[in-house]
């Protein structure tokens, strides 16, 4: 009896735990199943929200997407919440107006990472470029996507002006942008541009006027109306140098009150560097930076007036709008000697390579400078 009692209990026993470990299993695949279906339920719920916040999670910065929706939303006069970013994807701009310059606007040809983005209202869809961070965005475009050019170039003439433009700087046309295009009238058959002992018609011929921005220079062409002819405008590709701007990091500190004006110079086959200043009281002082003994240092004396004329020199030919900006030196260029120049409202940035290549108003303020300098006792 005890026998058979042991042996009913533990089948008993047995069975229950069996059957226990049959719950369990479908307690798990339940499990399972459950979890998986919050998995799912979590992924599109992630996702309607991603929608509902217009971001992806893993990408575009929310201050990026914000900038842009309260951007459009203040020109469409209509809430945020009716807009949704539908597309993104990051970019290297070649210019400082991230490819979309305004008429006669002058755009630095600096490299600007940043991120282009479609924003929709569920009928018309706009298209922004925007930096980094989204302080700096511009809107392309609404509906269509645009070619981000200025003016309706045609095909032929844009395509014949990046491969001039690519066979001269010996860059790939991927590296080339038209930052200005605008129509012209042109008073002779060699679109305004006659070479020595050229013979011009002198029909009145119509054509374009085709602004062309690397990452360290600019080129102006002069076209028809067809493209299929092309001539370089030596003189304005020659007369200004495409600036960028002087990072954070590399700007020198600010002039001391009694300070009028500030010359660094480094570089060259020495690679010393230099620091020259002129004081209000007309005292011109030169040193070598990292001269330990001070061995190097020159004082000299420029009067009174000269400082005064100097003054004047800058706020006439407006130096402070060159604030930040540096004129880089052509690619691959060595041995070349770096001016830094500061007054109280700004820095700019040269070469001793590219300085015939300045703007006319910088070449004035630094052939001002050097006056002073040479005229120093």
């Amino acid at each position: 009896m005890l026998k058979k009692y042991l042996n009913n209990n533990q089948r008993r026993i047995l069975t229950a735990l069996i059957l226990t470990g049959i719950l369990s299993v479908a307690s798990g695949l339940t499990v399972v199943q459950n979890a998986t279906g919050a998995s799912a339920n979590l992924s599109l719920e992630t996702s309607n929200e991603v929608i509902k916040d217009n971001i992806k999670l893993n990408r575009l910065p929310r201050p990026v997407a914000k900038a842009v929706l309260r951007d459009l939303a203040r020109r469409q006069g209509i809430l945020t919440r009716q807009l949704q970013i539908i597309d993104y994807n990051q970019q290297t701009w070649r210019n400082g107006c991230l490819e979309l310059p305004q008429p006669d606007e002058f755009c630095s040809q600096a490299l600007i990472p940043g991120w282009r983005i479609v924003v929709s209202d569920g009928k018309e869809n706009w298209i922004y470029h925007t930096n980094n961070n989204g302080r700096s965005l511009r809107l392309a475009s609404a509906k269509n996507p645009s070619d981000n050019l200025p003016a309706k170039l045609p095909p032929s003439v844009k395509n014949a002006v990046l491969q001039a433009a690519s066979k001269r700087l010996q860059q790939p046309i991927s590296q080339l942008t038209i930052i200005q295009a605008e129509q012209q009238t042109w008073s002779n058959g060699c679109l305004s541009l006659p070479r020595p002992d050229e013979n011009c018609t002198e029909a009145i011929d119509s054509g374009w006027r085709v602004v062309v921005g690397a990452v360290d220079q600019t080129l102006v062409y002069h076209t028809n109306q067809t493209g299929s002819a092309v001539r370089l405008n030596e003189k304005a590709s020659n007369s200004t140098l495409s600036p960028v701007q002087i990072p954070a990091s590399e700007l020198p500190p600010p002039l001391d009150r009694d300070i009028v004006f500030r010359q660094i110079s480094s570089g060259g086959f020495t690679g010393r560097t230099y620091e020259t200043v002129l004081l209000k009281d007309g005292r011109l002082i030169r040193v070598r930076i990292g001269d330990a003994n001070d061995s190097e240092r020159s004082v000299r004396r420029v009067s009174a007036q000269q400082v005064q004329q100097f003054v004047r020199s800058l706020e006439r030919f407006k130096f402070s709008k060159f604030q930040n900006l540096s004129y880089p030196a052509p690619s691959g260029a060595a041995d070349y000697i770096t001016y830094t120049l500061t007054s109280q409202e700004g820095t700019v940035r040269y070469n001793d390579i590219s300085q015939n290549n300045l703007p006319k108003n910088l070449q004035t303020v630094v052939k001002a400078w050097n006056q002073i300098v040479v005229s120093a006792q």
